[in-house]
């Protein structure tokens, strides 16, 4: 409540909206408006529509607010796991994989949709007004009153929270855990597979050349036998010779001899490099053994480190959805506990002041005050969106082609010569002063000459 500790009343808000009237002509309400002929209330329309168990949001009803608002994450925009995926091979399967959960990654940037919505208040207009005078509880004041019909119609309030409601609208992370379960089960598949791949990996070498039928021991025992009895046979030759003195012969032999052991020794070299490819070859095999090793366990320790960064990337999308949805009930909501659709309507003071003959309507939407100060030219210290709201209903009331309707509404609900309203008036301006919010030059001025000046009757 203002610190003027009243509650509200239409004495105490007729007063106020007579301070601004007196504040807005400068002193010079009667000269610059003229004589007051038909004072009346006016309600505005509203519809306050649940959005939960404990909150609403509000629609202004003659429609001449609107908004785009984005709702939810559009699904189609959700990447797709199987549009991504290459199980050709598990280098295939972990760049594409890769490649998925970098989309999914980017949830930040997906598309919302966006509606306009009719009637949807925007926050920098006078939805704070609203909210701030709706909070304070100011029932219809009597019976004399008239409201505004809605021009939403309750088929456009329908259509309007179905696709409010799309912005709690859990489908799109539904879609994203249903694409993480994807995954997750193509990964335990590809880590099963490489898993049985090390448990039944043969790791001795040897064996392991001897399973791919690549084992072929070096040949040798045959070839230098042989060789080795016919060297025994030439020496035995030579020796004959000799004893015979055969020299020529023993010479021919003692070559022969020499040329057979030089065939033994590059039968041997042979077989010792055969060795040593044979022993090179299964190095190299127990190398690619341990690297087929390595790089199985490094693809299961990929895999592992994409899924948590898809779980990662679920809980972010999961995150930013609650986010946006506690931005919304904040900002754009209420605290009001209703199951169904509340039409309910915002007061405004409309004053019929007749001016040379011509009837001119001036419309004042309540004051809440903030701030007592007599410190400043003008005292008000209105909430946000005070200005938005009344200039929104004074640009409705006051056009042309609603005059006739709105002059002859306020002449039927007149309340200009409501039994002691000038006096409860006169007392709300003695209220003011005893709490400081006017002095006593300006309470004189308005209290014991505009008060007097406006409630003498006009002609209508």
């Amino acid at each position: 409540m203002s610190p003027l500790n009243e509650e509200p009343s239409l004495a105490m808000d007729m007063t106020l909206a007579i301070v601004e009237l007196y504040f807005d002509t400068k002193g010079n309400i009667e000269k610059k408006l003229g004589d007051l002929a038909n004072v009346a209330i006016g309600y505005w329309p509203f519809y306050i529509v649940p959005i939960n168990d404990n909150n609403a949001y509000l629609l202004e009803g003659k429609g001449l607010y609107s908004e785009k608002i984005k709702t939810r994450i559009d699904p189609t925009k959700i990447p797709v796991l199987s549009t991504f995926v290459d199980e050709g091979s598990v280098d295939r399967f972990l760049v594409s994989i890769d490649k998925f959960v970098s989309k999914s990654e980017g949830f930040s940037g997906f598309d919302r949709e966006e509606k306009k919505i009719d009637g949807l208040i925007p926050t920098s207009a006078f939805q704070n007004y609203f909210v701030h005078l709706f909070k304070n509880s100011r029932a219809l004041y009597f019976d004399t009153w008239f409201a505004l019909d809605p021009s939403i119609s309750e088929t456009a309030v329908k259509y309007a929270h179905e696709e409010m409601l799309k912005i709690f609208d859990d489908e799109p992370i539904e879609i994203m855990k249903k694409q993480q379960e994807g995954l997750d089960e193509l990964c335990e598949k590809w880590v099963a597979k490489l898993d049985d791949m090390l448990t039944n990996q043969e790791q001795d070498p040897v064996q392991s050349l001897k399973n791919k039928g690549a084992w072929q021991f070096p040949e040798l025992a045959g070839p230098v036998d042989s060789m080795i009895e016919k060297l025994k046979s030439q020496i035995s030759d030579i020796r004959s010779a000799g004893r015979d003195e055969q020299v020529k012969e023993s010479i021919n032999l003692a070559d022969q001899a020499i040329a057979t052991t030089g065939d033994i020794d590059g039968a041997l070299e042979d077989f010792r490099k055969n060795l040593k490819n044979l022993d090179d070859k299964i190095t190299q095999e127990r190398n690619g053994i341990d690297s087929d090793r390595k790089s199985w366990q490094n693809d299961i320790d990929s895999i592992r480190k994409i899924q948590e960064r898809m779980r990662q990337a679920v809980k972010g999308f999961e995150d930013q959805e609650a986010t946006y949805r506690s931005q919304f009930l904040e900002g754009r909501t209420i605290a009001f506990k209703t199951d169904k659709v509340v039409t309910c309507g915002l007061p405004s003071f409309l004053f019929n002041f007749l001016r040379k003959g011509k009837q001119e309507t001036t419309v004042l939407a309540p004051v809440i005050l903030d701030e007592v100060s007599t410190f400043r030219k003008t005292p008000f210290q209105e909430p946000k969106g005070y200005n938005d709201y009344e200039k929104l209903i004074e640009g409705w009331f006051t056009k042309p082609q609603n005059a006739y309707e709105v002059q002859n509404s306020i002449k039927r609900a007149d309340i200009f010569s409501l039994p002691n309203l000038k006096i409860d008036i006169s007392n709300g301006f003695d209220h003011l002063l005893d709490v400081g919010y006017l002095d006593k030059k300006k309470h004189n001025e308005i209290r014991n000459q505009e008060l007097h000046k406006l409630f003498t009757p006009g002609k209508t």
